[in-house]
């Protein structure tokens, strides 16, 4: 599975380096709640699993829309509400542990019925797709984005207090408040593509089960995208340039078939 969850970071980084590290990041802060929180490891392991993918649907998005200057039409901003679903329908035939392809499918749900695709509200959304949710508003919001700056910390964690158990679950709202909310640290710079993200925002203790990839890319210093890691870096070592350049050319064609087929459900 973890290869499998390479593949398809490494076929996303070619085309988009920003949502990978953006994943990531997600990943790390959605666990660093979810620990907090009580949630045992199995749980934690699928959410770790969801952070990391959570947004591999915009694959099916015009890279240019994605990163549009300014608001959005009502078309286009339908069509970037489709990213979920398409995620899901991505993944729902490799069968994920769990429940991993809902948490990814309700990552964008809201507690009052106001998210998408479904509308879910209050006890409907899973625990996990509800910590995602509050970890991708707080990482989106604290990072510089293609089409806008930092909005940082301070107003960060005003959108959570404000909106706490009416947008997004109160506890796991105040676990995030508690996290975060000790100290605003610095801006620190975090290397996710050709140019390098401001988070500001201070980060959370992570323990090595969740997701020490995420944590490489939170260190600074390395570049997206990564091939991939563990075996399979050492693999991409050993094979000479025009075998890589292949294998990934084979993994952006099966994402493609796998989008095409994922989008017959729409």
């Amino acid at each position: 599975m973890e290869v499998l969850m390479q593949v398809l970071e490494s076929t996303m980084a070619t085309r988009d380096p920003y949502t990978v590290g953006h994943q990531r990041r997600v990943s790390q802060i959605a666990c660093s709640i979810a620990r907090e929180m009580g949630l045992s490891e199995d749980r934690l392991q699928n959410l770790r699993m969801a952070g990391t993918l959570h947004d591999l649907g915009k694959f099916a998005i015009p890279s240019d829309l994605l990163s549009k200057p300014g608001k959005l039409t009502p078309q286009e901003f339908a069509l970037i509400k489709t990213h979920p679903q398409v995620a899901y329908n991505i993944l729902e035939p490799v069968s994920l542990p769990g429940n991993t392809a809902q948490i990814i499918l309700q990552h964008h749900e809201r507690l009052n019925g106001s998210g998408y695709p479904q509308g879910l509200k209050g006890e409907e959304i899973l625990l996990e797709a509800r910590i995602l949710g509050v970890a991708d508003v707080m990482e989106a919001m604290c990072s510089h984005r293609p089409y806008r700056a930092s909005l940082g910390l301070t107003e960060t964690l005003d959108e959570l207090t404000r909106n706490k158990g009416i947008l997004y679950d109160a506890a796991v709202a105040e676990t995030c408040l508690k996290l975060y909310g000790q100290d605003l640290a610095a801006p620190r710079q975090v290397s996710a593509g050709p140019a390098s993200l401001r988070v500001v925002m201070p980060l959370p203790l992570v323990s090595p089960g969740d997701g020490a990839r995420a944590q490489e890319n939170l260190g600074g210093g390395r570049t997206l995208p990564q091939v991939a890691a563990g075996k399979s870096r050492h693999w991409a070592r050993l094979l000479p340039q025009r075998h890589r350049s292949w294998m990934l050319a084979g993994s952006a064609s099966l994402m493609g078939w796998l989008i095409m087929t994922s989008l017959k459900g729409f």
